[in-house]
């Protein structure tokens, strides 16, 4: 456990050289902190204001592959304790967080794993991000919750909680985005994975030298983000822009397999951590993944406007190549895009 940041951050005034990433990869260029990503009121869904929500939805997943949402329904008490929550628990003992160290819970697929920088890469990666990770799923019906953490002793309860809501948002949004495409109803109602990761990044002696999480595109359907502070920056035009956070609000992203699924249409968006000098940051991502077959929806699909890509299991076929290639953004749809040409031969 000597690895988790946060046991041994507090003790030296120096980034330790390992944190500290090659010249090209830190954030030395002033980063605007920008209003102009679009915030959707979920609240107008439910009237007559419908189709506009969800043109909104469509527009900004288009132009920025992010947008936050508020109206979403899910209470803030319960969002305030979900934080609170995290925050006891990376605040435990090194002991007690013992319990979940990465090989400890490598016995149960899906169970928590407390980890630092990034789990796959972490004896081998030559330069390491500035976060701690405590990571598991949260399929909803029907889960074995021993998995998850019992200290803080409210985790289970909470967590439970905010899973079961954050899972009816997540099907909010795609039902919106299906109606967006002109995808068949019910397009998302299949089986879906859920996955939650709670990140802390620490203050940060020298956040010019390194990054809370390196540029990458997330590989799963959408990602719902509660955050409490500053420090999540896309890609927009070749340039990093800053999303400021708001309020009780929640940032969600489009991923790779919406790319896919969309056939093109809906881009994944680069995105980043920094960190800072005087407030840790901690935030709750929520992925939901596709638990089947990945291809352009039918629906989308025609002579003149042929599937970009070719079908695959999203787990055991995308998932391996995306893990080896996270950090080059999209170069894990490299092998699955279809050659246009070739269409036609």
């Amino acid at each position: 456990m000597a690895d988790l940041i946060s046991s041994w951050s507090n003790k030296g005034e120096t980034l330790p050289q390992s944190y500290v990433l090659p010249m090209h990869e830190r954030p030395v260029d002033p980063v605007p902190i920008v209003k102009e990503i679009p915030v959707i009121d979920l609240g107008k869904a439910k009237g007559e204001e419908r189709t506009v929500v969800v043109q909104q939805l469509l527009k900004a997943c288009e132009e920025y592959g992010f947008f936050q949402v508020n109206n979403h329904g899910i209470p803030e008490d319960l969002m305030d304790e979900a934080m609170k929550v995290y925050q006891e628990f990376f605040s435990l003992p090194v002991e007690e967080k013992a319990n979940y160290a990465k090989a400890a819970a490598n016995a149960a697929r899906g169970a928590a794993t407390l980890y630092s920088s990034s789990a796959r890469h972490y004896e081998t990666e030559e330069h390491k991000y500035w976060r701690d990770v405590l990571e598991h799923t949260c399929n909803i019906d029907g889960e074995d919750k021993s998995i998850w953490p019992d200290k803080p002793p409210r985790y289970r309860e909470v967590i439970g909680s905010y899973s079961v809501e954050v899972r009816k948002l997540s099907k909010i949004i795609l039902g919106l985005v299906s109606e967006g495409l002109g995808l068949e109803a019910g397009y998302f109602d299949k089986d879906l994975g859920q996955r939650m990761l709670a990140n802390l990044y620490p203050e940060c002696p020298d956040p010019s030298l390194t990054l809370g999480v390196g540029g990458h595109c997330d590989p799963n359907l959408i990602t719902i983000i509660q955050q409490d502070a500053y420090g999540l920056q896309i890609l927009k035009d070749e340039k990093w822009i800053g999303i400021e956070p708001l309020p009780h609000a929640l940032v969600v992203n489009s991923g790779l397999a919406m790319t896919v699924i969309s056939n093109g249409k809906l881009g994944s968006v680069a995105h980043r951590v920094v960190t800072n000098t005087t407030q840790a940051r901690t935030s709750i991502c929520t992925f939901i993944c596709p638990e089947e077959v990945v291809e352009p929806a039918k629906s989308l699909v025609n002579p003149c406007n042929p599937p970009l890509y070719k079908s695959f299991k999203w787990r055991t076929e995308f998932m391996p190549h995306y893990l080896s290639k996270k950090s080059v953004y999209y170069a894990a749809l490299e092998p699955f895009k279809i050659d246009a040409e070739a269409l036609y031969v």
